[in-house]
């Protein structure tokens, strides 16, 4: 620091008010920014617990989604095996229905007619 006299000081104060107003300035700063601080804080935690809401969520949705994925799969492995069985069932129904027209041509015809049981 320079040493300046008191005399040079704006509009008359003293080195020591002057340092004292700086200083009370300081703490007026400091003051606020503790309180900004504060806030932001409480702005971080709200923010971590809907982050921590969030990740809960999602957490069950994945569940429930395997959930039906497994539900979905199974249904599909059904559905199959009953397309399966009915193309059987269709197979066995044509041979029937063949069989059962062979036999009609033959009794029109008046040719001796196979038992059923064969």
């Amino acid at each position: 620091m320079s040493a300046e006299t008191e005399s040079e000081w704006p509009d008359g104060f003293t080195r020591e008010e002057m340092l004292e107003q700086q200083s009370r300035l300081l703490v007026e700063e400091c003051h606020m920014l503790r309180k900004e601080l504060s806030r932001y804080r409480k702005n971080v935690a709200k923010l971590i617990g809907m982050h921590s809401d969030r990740t809960l969520e999602r957490d069950k949705l994945r569940a429930q989604l395997r959930k039906i994925e497994i539900q979905l799969s199974d249904c599909q492995r059904e559905k199959s095996a009953i397309g399966n069985r009915i193309v059987g069932l269709e197979s066995c129904r044509e041979q029937l229905e063949a069989i059962h027209n062979a036999r009609r041509d033959l009794a029109s015809r008046g040719a001796p007619v196979l038992p059923r049981n064969l």
